[in-house]
């Protein structure tokens, strides 16, 4: 089977340590630099780049944003004209459809409606009571 090698002694200063210090001396060197060499232009051009910088990703993601909006602004603009033919159609299926349920809702519900019509008529005749409204 194969072992597992170890890691070389100091091979941790090396590979995490020494970047790491590498790096933060070079940055504290730069800053170092330009506060010794900063004069009203050279601050002045830092400050530009830096808006540059920060208003390049917002106008990216707005031009994006922008694309969207016309796209969908001409989508629409074409379903104009094709929108109420369609809706038309569908509206008298819709009505054709209420229509055809209304009529088979008064076939069902009239076995059920004209007997207990019949027996309530039978009912108001015979009764002694010949007033027309009744409370209960």
């Amino acid at each position: 089977m194969n072992e597992k090698k170890g890691t070389p002694a100091g091979s941790g200063f090396w590979q995490i340590i020494f970047p790491s210090l590498v790096a933060a001396i070079t940055i504290i060197l730069v800053c170092v630099w330009v506060v010794l060499d900063a004069g009203n232009e050279s601050i002045s051009r830092f400050s530009e780049i830096s808006t540059v910088l920060l208003v390049l990703p917002v106008l990216f993601f707005s031009l994006i944003v922008l694309i969207i909006l016309g796209a969908s602004i001409v989508l629409v603009s074409r379903l104009m004209g094709w929108i109420p033919p369609v809706t038309q159609r569908i509206l008298e299926f819709l009505v054709r459809v209420q229509e055809g349920v209304k009529k088979m809702t008064d076939i069902v519900a009239q076995p059920v409606i004209r007997p207990s019509a019949m027996i309530e008529a039978i009912r108001h005749i015979i009764s002694n009571d010949k007033s027309r409204y009744r409370i209960e």
